[in-house]
């Protein structure tokens, strides 16, 4: 009937659509080592392994310039992307990078875009090898990039076992923090807010951490939050067939992320589950092998601090202990974009 409301269970979420695609593209071929479904495609190509990640960042969706300025959109888009390449312990070799632009676009713009794309390819001896460039109605930024395997396999999501302890590598809700103190029209600069304002709009994404943790051959799962730990760990979780267990005594947050989220009448603990883009490594391991790991990961890069959140357990889904006793399920509980409530 004209005009009646569409039936939900024929709308999609962005997980139905990628397992759309996932039955569609078929089996893998012999030079595909890992398909659809993980940070990223691994491709055998002469015995070797490479990593193959992209990535869209859309104006309104993913950034809004009153708050994001052009060179923290080049650093944040390539941050994304690299972080792809930490969750798979690979080392970034060579990016493409595609721009869309209104007509006429003023040469600081897209020159400042560029900067931050530099700045990070510089950062991580990454070489940009192509791309495109097209005329669009608001900026559209596409990133593909391509690292190499240094380990016999790359790390997967799909490895997690029953008993693991699981662990992240920072602080959770930092950059959720930053974009709700930007929107609330706080000042860029203000010194309570800019250690969260910089993790929204400046992250490091943890490549050499990474690169460690799988040369380790200690780490039975990994991949990045780039959604929410409620939504990626319930990702790695459907990966290895295995459910979870978070403690909200465990979560790491900021030092100073009560405060903030006190002013700005929030509650940091969401802001850690399903704030997103934060960029960290989740990562599952045997429980003995935490202590080692942290060590490692520290070594490795500074500003990471591996801290146990949680164990894998038997069945699906994803549980959250309450600091009070009480449960809740929270699987997919993150970023989807084809929910209309979200906004940049």
């Amino acid at each position: 009937m004209s005009g009646s409301p569409p039936d939900p269970k024929a709308l999609m979420s962005e997980e139905d659509i990628i397992r759309l695609v996932q039955s569609l593209a078929g089996e893998s071929k012999d030079e595909l080592w890992v398909g659809i479904g993980d940070d990223a495609a691994v491709l055998n190509l002469g015995g070797r392994g490479f990593c193959v990640t992209t990535d869209l960042l859309v104006e309104g969706v993913h950034f809004d310039l009153s708050y994001t300025g052009p060179h923290d959109l080049g650093w944040k888009a390539m941050a994304a992307n690299l972080s792809d390449l930490a969750a798979m312990g690979a080392r970034p070799r060579w990016g493409l990078f595609s721009l869309g632009l209104p007509p006429r676009p003023p040469r600081r713009l897209v020159e400042s875009i560029l900067g931050g794309v530099m700045e990070m390819c510089r950062r991580h001896n990454l070489t940009l090898v192509g791309g495109d460039t097209v005329r669009s109605p608001q900026i559209v930024i596409n990133l593909c990039l391509i690292g190499a395997v240094e380990t016999k396999s790359p790390a997967l999501r799909s490895g997690a076992r029953p008993g693991d302890a699981v662990c992240v590598s920072g602080p959770l809700g930092s950059s959720a923090a930053g974009l709700a103190w930007l929107k609330s029209g706080g000042a860029a600069d203000d010194g309570q807010a800019a250690w969260a304002v910089a993790a929204h709009l400046r992250p490091e994404p943890r490549v050499a951490a990474g690169r460690a943790l799988a040369q380790s051959e200690r780490v039975h799962a990994m991949m990045d939050l780039s959604d929410g730990l409620a939504s990626d760990l319930a990702r790695l979780c459907a990966a290895s067939q295995v459910g979870a267990r978070v403690e909200e005594s465990l979560l790491p947050l900021a030092p100073q992320a009560a405060g903030l989220a006190a002013q700005l009448k929030a509650d940091p603990i969401q802001w850690a589950l399903t704030g997103g883009e934060d960029f960290e490594l989740l990562v599952t391991c045997a429980p003995g092998n935490v202590e080692l790991l942290a060590e490692l990961a520290a070594d490795s890069q500074k500003g990471v601090s591996l801290r146990r959140v949680g164990e894998i357990t038997r069945g699906r889904g994803v549980v959250l202990a309450r600091a009070d006793g009480s449960e809740e399920e929270i699987t997919l509980q993150g970023f989807d974009h084809f929910r209309e409530e979200k906004s940049p």
